[in-house]
């Protein structure tokens, strides 16, 4: 395991995955292997490339602060939706805990000053690489819950 370190900076984003990884489940309640293949619209991703996505995120984001974790997905999740046979929900959901484990467990590692750092002037802090993942995967999610709406689904709960 990974030596811990007391940051704020660690530690709130640790908390943000955290309560996304609470609403990621929310989205799960209710829903059918069937329904999730459903596109709200023919230009829309299914909840199933949603949530395999979020979790190919999560792996990317993981491989980029220096855990080596192969995603079992490879690349399904990063392309624009095809029609093809994707993972079911369970092999996806599957997947969750462990590369998000792998992700907080790095986190919690990184201290406020490697956090600051910029590999260049031009490149973005890990602190703000680790933002933008946050924000994208808040933002699929809140994708998930209107998807879920336009198939007949309940809205998901926030906590």
């Amino acid at each position: 395991m990974t030596e811990k370190i007391s940051n704020s900076k660690a530690e709130t984003f640790i908390g943000m995955f955290q309560f996304q990884g609470g609403i990621f489940h929310n989205a799960l309640e209710n829903l059918e292997q069937e329904d999730a293949l459903k596109r709200p619209s023919e230009n829309s991703n299914h909840i199933n490339w949603l949530l395999g996505h979020i979790v190919h995120c999560r792996y990317m984001l993981a491989n980029m602060l220096g855990v080596k974790a192969e995603n079992p997905f490879g690349k399904t999740f990063w392309t624009a939706i095809e029609n093809k046979d994707y993972p079911t929900i369970k092999e996806v959901v599957s997947q969750f805990p462990e590369i998000s484990n792998k992700l907080l467990d790095k986190i919690s590692s990184i201290g406020n000053e490697a956090f600051d750092a910029k590999p260049s002037p031009d490149q973005p802090s890990t602190a703000d690489l680790v933002s933008f993942f946050i924000y994208h995967e808040a933002y699929h999610i809140g994708q998930i819950g209107y998807a879920r709406k336009l198939i007949g689904l309940e809205a998901m709960k926030s906590h």
